[in-house]
């Protein structure tokens, strides 16, 4: 039952040294219980199928932790977001600020904020929002906001961090019984691409990623994920800060986009899926319009839609012009985790 709480390497040889001190103090984790699987250097150690993945290369990695090593969020507490504010001036530190990015979604009229300041530290949530299971994930290595159904036929699954990466994503499993049989879903289409679910996907959600001031305004019934007491002081600590700052990738990704004019980690917006995916790069949609913040109009799929986003912090919320509830797929990502996804789709628009 969901509870209410009231209250509170490669890319340069220099980065080789950088790269392993980070890797153990981001991954670094409690696991969630059971024996280890995966040597934290060999993907053949890690229990899985990877004969959906022998394709992709050198881009399959290992991450430097076991299997299930990430502490992701099952059925996780809640706050009412119009009591953060009251929070905010009763408890040591802020829970939430104004510009803080959330990923937001709206299910059956019901809305719910996931503060991306959490997610970092746990990357997946398995929830329940307007009665439909749902997964919110964040891959902070790619900036890569998703959201999607969990139910797959008659079943509802329960995703954890694989501690596989491919083109420096980490690729998601289905918690089962018996280990050997997962599945690997991939985090960008939540696809399954190996395992005994695989050509399968998880059908996916219009997530939106938004300041908690923006999100609040809109949605003033929202529910808010709340903090686990006992991680406090690590919430506080943001061990991708200097990652964000630069343009090097931690992990190896294959293939790497086209000298376009924009950076591996500009941010993108990616509108629908499949072929009739359009992909927006924020930087792209401030040089249309002259401003680091704006609004957009087009169309996706026949789908006449606006999409509002500021370059600073880095948000972007799409909705039908027409009125009509958004019926297409929404994620977030920068620019190299999705060329390596659709290496086909168009460039980034607007066109």
């Amino acid at each position: 039952m969901i509870r209410l709480l009231r209250s509170g390497w490669w890319v340069l040889p220099v980065a080789v040294v950088v790269t392993l001190v980070a890797a153990v103090a981001v991954f670094r984790a409690t696991p969630s219980g059971g024996d280890l699987i995966g040597d934290g250097h060999d993907p053949a150690t890690y229990g899985f199928d990877l004969s959906g993945l022998l394709d992709e290369g050198s881009s399959l990695v290992a991450g430097g932790v076991a299997r299930d090593a990430r502490p992701v969020l099952v059925d996780p507490e809640l706050l009412e977001g119009r009591d953060v504010a009251a929070i905010n001036e009763t408890e040591r530190g802020k829970l939430l600020v104004s510009d803080d990015r959330v990923a937001g979604l709206v299910v059956d009229g019901e809305a719910r904020a996931w503060p991306l300041r959490l997610l970092r530290r746990h990357e997946l949530v398995n929830d329940v929002l307007g009665g439909e299971p749902v997964v919110v994930a964040y891959a902070p290595l790619a900036d890569l906001v998703v959201a999607a159904s969990r139910r797959l036929g008659d079943e509802v699954l329960e995703l954890a961090i694989s501690g596989l990466f491919v083109d420096s994503m980490p690729l998601y499993f289905d918690r089962r019984e018996t280990p050997s049989d997962a599945t690997l879903w991939h985090p960008m289409t939540l696809a399954a691409v190996s395992g005994p679910h695989a050509g399968q996907r998880l059908a996916l959600l219009p997530v939106q990623l938004a300041t908690w001031a923006d999100w609040l305004q809109a949605h003033p019934d929202t529910t808010v994920l709340a903090p686990v007491p006992e991680m406090s002081r690590q919430y506080r600590r943001d061990p991708y800060h200097s990652y964000f700052g630069s343009d090097l990738l931690r992990f190896p990704v294959d293939p790497l986009p086209p000298d376009d004019g924009l950076r591996l980690k500009d941010r993108l917006v990616i509108v629908g899926e499949g072929d009739a995916a359009r992909a927006f790069a924020l930087p792209r949609l401030a040089a249309k319009l002259g401003m680091p913040a704006g609004s957009w109009q087009t169309d996706v799929a026949g789908r006449p839609v606006r999409i509002d986003f500021r370059l600073d912090p880095g948000t972007a919320t799409v909705a039908r012009t027409d009125g009509a509830d958004l019926d297409l797929a929404v994620r977030h990502a920068f620019r190299f985790a999705w060329y390596a996804t659709a290496p086909s789709s168009p460039p980034p628009g607007p066109r």
